[in-house]
């Protein structure tokens, strides 16, 4: 390794330090508010609370929720609940962190996202040489500089859960396995609109994709059916669209980083309802449909594709927040692995080109996550950003395509 590139290597390794720094004063900041039940871990602990006390037939009440959560966290600025808006059937996996008081089972749910996380990093260690050729340090910082990443662990969500179930089912196509990477996927059902339409796109030239994730589905059907009967899972759905109708501001087209966010803030779309929904959909089967196309060739890796899809789904979910971009973490990487010089599995000093590195700046860059979510209310400019990661992707030659 050249000077050159250990100049690089110790830049791009500088800069990511700074980011986790920044990170790290943002959790300092919010430890107090984490401690009274600000976080989203708030909804799943709810959840499995009223499931336990067998108040299931109110699963899905606001006011229901709102004396429960009153039970157990103290935020005086929340007039309401922070909605459960998840899937009868996880609340059953949360059920024995109520065991425990609040703000421990907080802590052990944290622990293990942290442990997931790191199961992840070896699996894609394991499965790419440009990865493992990255020093153990560089990743880690990577997982500790990637505000949404971040921002879910913090959160308590269930997104760090999801990027190891779709990391797993990578692998799994990789070797060929391609029955278990549908039933993985399936077991993230907990986000039904990431996960139903990345299955689709993720089984155009691999059906069995399907052959693993409709068993796993219906069972999970069957499991809400269970718990709260067959009007269960509509009650659901019914649940969440009148969440998305209340408009409210968490959830309002400003704040999402997609393309409904976009499309919805076009000077002249929003006045017209029918207009703003039509510009919607037809964008968004465009990018699905160019993202089908690309995988239909079949000429490119598993990870490049999959790394694709994420960021297609991203693109077209009608409901997506900034910890949703941990999805991108495997593509993020990728473009460290560029960026620092990673060729073939060695640090050859390769010189990135100058967007690549742009890109890599901006997916990592915390103080501008921080002034588009709270500073001027927009997050929903970092759809820019992400188009431009599709299309980078979506443009990148196919291994036929590059001479030799």
């Amino acid at each position: 390794m050249n000077n050159v590139a250990g100049k690089r290597k110790f830049v791009v390794l500088f800069f990511l330090m700074a980011m986790t720094f920044a990170n790290l004063t943002l959790l300092f900041h919010v430890i107090p508010k984490l401690r009274n039940g600000y976080q989203d871990f708030t909804i799943f602990y709810t959840g499995a609370r009223m499931i336990r006390n067998g108040q299931v037939s109110t699963l899905y009440d606001l006011a229901a929720q709102y004396r429960m959560q009153q039970t157990f966290t103290n935020v005086p600025i929340r007039l309401g609940p922070l909605p459960f808006n998840h899937p009868p059937f996880e609340t059953l996996f949360f059920i024995p962190f109520t065991l425990l008081s609040y703000w421990p089972a907080y802590l052990l749910w944290t622990a293990l996202n942290i442990i997931l996380l790191a199961a992840t990093l070896i699996l894609l260690r394991r499965h790419s040489p440009q990865l493992a050729a990255i020093p153990k340090l560089g990743l880690t910082l990577a997982a500790t500089a990637f505000f949404p990443l971040t921002i879910g662990l913090i959160q308590g969500q269930d997104i760090i859960l999801l990027l190891f179930l779709f990391v797993l089912a990578i692998t799994c196509i990789e070797q060929d396995n391609n029955a278990f990477a549908g039933a993985l996927l399936g077991a993230g059902l907990f986000r039904p609109q990431t996960v139903v339409p990345l299955v689709l796109l993720l089984a155009i030239r691999r059906w069995r994709v399907l052959v693993g994730f409709v068993p796993v589905a219906l069972v999970l059907f069957g499991v809400s059916v269970a718990l709260m009967g067959w009007r269960g899972p509509f009650h659901y759905v019914n649940f969440v669209l009148h969440l998305e109708g209340t408009k409210a501001r968490a959830f309002g087209p400003e704040a999402v980083p997609n393309l409904r966010g976009l499309v919805a803030q076009l000077p002249g779309v929003s006045a017209s309802r029918p207009l703003t929904a039509f510009l919607i959909f037809a964008s968004s089967m465009i990018v699905f449909f160019f993202t089908a196309r690309r995988i239909r060739d079949g000429q490119d890796s598993v990870i490049f594709f999959s790394s694709l899809a994420a960021v297609t789904v991203i693109l077209v979910s009608f409901h997506a927040l900034v910890y949703d971009f941990t999805l991108l973490f495997p593509v993020v990487l990728f473009l460290l692995a560029r960026v620092v010089g990673v060729d073939r599995g060695k640090i050859d000093g390769t010189k990135p080109d100058r967007p690549t590195v742009l890109l890599f700046i901006l997916l990592f860059l915390t103080p501008l996550y921080i002034y588009l979510l709270l500073v001027v209310d927009r997050f929903f400019w970092f759809s820019l950003i992400l188009l431009w990661l599709y299309f980078r992707l979506l443009l990148t030659p196919t291994p036929a395509e590059v001479p030799a």
